[in-house]
């Protein structure tokens, strides 16, 4: 039976900093804003919370974090990926004796793995632990490109409870999406939510979410509620702002939105770099809630 607790809008969550870590109540303040939007859950320590540019600790302090704040008001999944099977491992171990309610994973990152080593790697993390197991299929960040049966082989792991899906490949989705029906689908690409839950999808995971989360719970409701033409009403008015925020950079551009919002998160670290003046003041033209 589908895990409903897992269904629904769920942020890719920004990560705060100070110069030497975590900024703690900074993350615990835009938990609290995502939560009163009426968000469903959260996704802690993915691409959009720049995980590959923390370290271990910090990955395990931002989770802490992020559970400590919201209690029981909100899902949330632990994204372990990193490029050492032993440290994913670890921080499977970790979130769940921190109280995360599911695990996820990019496939395995740099070096182009055979797919019996991407497999035996979600083998791996799903025997790890008793949380259901999130694939997270990104392929243009990953280089790793998985076929439908590819997938469906993953999928059939014990312990792996669903796939976020971001690629524009939805007839792949749909296809999937059928061959397991009880298994949890999330769209990954924010500018097509419409499309994904056409596909089956269940819900959505983004980073533009974080800074308009009013706006895509309101393309999902009425997609939900069998009013397509709403929805997609819903989801220009989102990509006036995606559009804008693809051109400068999502993260930078993503946290720059908070700022003028009154939620400072700093800078995204390097190798990004500061916004510059025009896409500042871009960003400023923007409507965004």
């Amino acid at each position: 039976m589908k895990n409903q607790k897992l269904c629904g809008i769920l942020p890719a969550l920004l990560t705060a900093f100070t110069d030497d870590g975590i900024d703690c109540a900074k993350v615990a303040r835009h938990t609290k804003y995502l939560a009163d939007a009426g968000v469903h859950g959260l996704y802690v320590g993915g691409s959009t919370g720049e995980m590959i540019l923390m370290s271990e600790d910090e990955r395990k302090t931002l989770l802490e974090t992020v559970i400590e704040s919201v209690g029981d008001r909100l899902t949330v999944i632990a994204h372990v990926g990193t490029t050492s099977t032993r440290g994913a491992l670890e921080l499977a171990r970790h979130a769940e004796k921190a109280g995360a309610h599911a695990l996820s994973s990019v496939t395995p990152l740099y070096y182009r793995y055979s797919f019996r080593e991407v497999k035996h790697y979600y083998e791996r993390l799903a025997g790890e632990t008793v949380l259901p197991v999130i694939i997270y299929n990104i392929p243009v960040l990953t280089g790793t490109t998985l076929s439908t049966d590819q997938l469906a082989e993953i999928l059939s792991i014990p312990n792996v409870g669903g796939m976020k899906f971001t690629s524009s490949d939805f007839f792949q989705l749909e296809r999937i999406r059928a061959m397991f029906p009880d298994k949890v689908f999330y769209n990954g690409s924010d500018e097509m939510l419409c499309s994904g839950l056409a596909a089956g999808a269940d819900g959505g995971i983004g980073s533009t979410y974080n800074f308009m989360p009013k706006t895509i719970l309101s393309i999902y409701r009425a997609f939900r509620a069998n009013d397509p033409a709403t929805a997609l009403k819903y989801q220009a008015k989102a990509n006036e702002a995606i559009a804008t925020v693809l051109k400068y950079g999502v993260m930078p551009s993503a946290k720059m939105i908070l700022k003028l919002k009154g939620m400072d998160h700093g800078e995204c670290r390097e190798p990004f770099m500061p916004l510059g003046e025009e896409a500042i003041e871009a960003l400023k033209a923007l409507e965004v809630e």
